[in-house]
């Protein structure tokens, strides 16, 4: 009888447990979404595991995972630095063609106030920073840092403005849509 009742249980919850499959909608635990207000809270943490030698958002590099938010919703991202060896920051960016910049500046800039202090020069691990914008306007997007040389070895994610999207979520790319331009 009990072990029926761990079997069940397990078959029950399994599916909650087991990691993101690719073209999953989901909305992750450091996603704080308000319908009601229209306001979405990311806690975005740079080098937050190994993955892609901690140049990666969240454990996501190469566009293997799109940040979605519907039009008109307030974003207040809380970017914080957790990679120990290297500095970090972030900015919202038009997507590149096959061309990557060596650096992304205020000039990448494609959402208004959407991007980090020290934007160019990162800020030092354990260090944070508060960035707050509103999404006026649809399209396909890159969060990228902007740090020399660290988006060209793959530290950036999807950023989509999306008019059909009812709440904030991200979509996990398979292999073959990671990368989209």
């Amino acid at each position: 009888m009990r072990k029926t009742l761990v079997t069940l249980l397990f078959a029950l919850l399994a599916p909650s447990l087991s990691p993101a499959r690719a073209g999953e909608t989901l909305t992750p635990s450091w996603m704080k979404v308000d319908e009601t207000g229209k306001t979405v809270e990311i806690q975005l943490v740079a080098g937050w595991n190994a993955n892609d030698g901690a140049l990666n958002f969240n454990g996501y590099y190469k566009g293997d995972m799109t940040i979605v938010v519907p039009i008109d919703w307030t974003v207040s991202v809380k970017f914080s630095n957790h990679d120990g060896m290297l500095p970090h920051s972030m900015v919202i960016t038009k997507p590149f063609d096959e061309h990557i910049p060596e650096q992304a500046g205020l000039s990448d800039l494609a959402i208004n106030r959407a991007y980090s202090i020290d934007l160019e020069s990162g800020i030092m691990s354990n260090q944070h920073d508060d960035v707050k914008f509103t999404t006026k306007e649809a399209g396909k997007y890159w969060m990228v840092c902007g740090v020399t040389g660290h988006a060209l070895q793959g530290m950036w994610v999807g950023f989509e403005v999306d008019p059909k999207a009812e709440k904030p979520h991200i979509v996990i790319a398979s292999g073959a849509e990671a990368g989209w331009r």
